[in-house]
């Protein structure tokens, strides 16, 4: 009989340790959903959270980690913490310091967020603001399940954090999600480089050399294109490419990148009246019959690169207007809106 009982008492543990029966519902003072926790970290094991709930004081000190572990030979761990930051302007979409990456997937309308298999964001309604965007971001240790689950996750904890601060609605899950058009990089269609009517490489690239492009079709409510050079270069230069183009008319986004420190009253390189995001990396232009469209443009190591050993190379300045004339006419803002 004392045997049956070891045995049923192990049999209990084992269940308890390695599955989430008896686990609560919600994890971190109720933020956190344990079903979606659990459809996001891989494998199989018992989900634990450290870390308290929202932080009354100040939204931005809140932090949760969550971990799914097992007894189970070879079964691993994974993880997922949870924070609330206040970003600035276009912050919330660098994903490990990388603005638009063009594997992620991103989500806009009633929510606005991103996600790729490492991190997930969901921007707070502007009502949580403080004196900056309040963006809740996630990230795990190993690579999402599913990243729809990702996003659908990322959701549900943004809109109890927002029902809880009384700041504000968002719904129970996030809208579609705005994929790359492929998985890898593809060579540049001429006169429609990243989808954008009119764009070109020709004399923009190094003579030879195979352009690549990557990223979300044209036109997007939030959109993303790399372009790299298919050259001899590897390792970190190769992977921050040669021009990155970013566009976004979500209007949550350009209220936040309004906020942004020093944006100011300017003009863009097509002459037009913008509003101009940190010193010109990016420029919010009003547009005729929608609301306004905000344009930014990166140069990458390729770029850098190719520049020192190309003396005919246009200066970084020499892509910006052609791009600008490309995406106004994609997005449909070529014609400037007057004040």
């Amino acid at each position: 009989m004392a045997a049956v009982v070891v045995v049923v008492i192990a049999g209990l543990l084992h269940v308890w340790r390695n599955t989430n029966v008896l686990t609560a519902d919600r994890l971190c003072g109720d933020l956190v959903s344990a079903e979606k926790a659990d459809a996001v970290l891989p494998g199989s094991g018992r989900l634990d959270a450290e870390g308290g709930g929202l932080d009354g004081d100040d939204l931005t000190d809140t932090r949760c980690r969550v971990e799914k572990s097992s007894v189970v030979l070879g079964s691993g761990a994974s993880g997922l913490s949870v924070r609330l930051w206040g970003a600035r302007g276009y912050d919330p979409l660098a994903f490990e310091g990388e603005p638009y990456p063009p594997g992620a997937s991103y989500f806009t309308g009633e929510v606005t967020g991103g996600a790729n298999a490492y991190k997930a964001w969901v921007m707070l309604p502007e009502k949580c603001w403080t004196d900056r965007p309040v963006v809740a971001e996630f990230s795990v240790d190993e690579p999402a399940a599913d990243r729809t689950a990702f996003a659908a996750l990322a959701t549900d904890t943004a809109r109890t954090i927002a029902a809880r601060a009384t700041c504000g609605d968002l719904p129970e899950k996030p809208g579609t999600l705005i994929s790359p058009r492929s998985d890898a990089a593809r060579p540049v269609s001429e006169a429609q480089v990243c989808g954008l009517d009119g764009l070109t490489v020709e004399g923009q690239a190094p003579a030879g050399t195979k352009v690549l492009e990557e990223g979300q079709k044209a036109p997007a409510d939030l959109w993303f294109c790399k372009l790299t050079l298919d050259d001899e270069t590897s390792g970190f230069v190769r992977g921050d490419g040669f021009m990155k183009y970013t566009a976004t008319t979500d209007p949550l986004l350009i209220d936040a990148l309004r906020k942004f420190p020093g944006t100011e009253k300017g003009r863009a390189p097509d002459g037009r009246e913008a509003e101009i995001v940190d010193k010109g990396v990016g420029f919010i232009l009003p547009c005729v019959g929608s609301g306004p469209l905000y344009l930014a443009m990166e140069s990458g190591q390729q770029y850098l690169e190719a520049s020192k050993r190309h003396a005919d190379l246009p200066r970084r300045d020499a892509y910006f207007a052609p791009f600008i004339k490309a995406a106004t006419k994609t997005f449909g803002c070529a014609t400037p809106a007057t004040g």
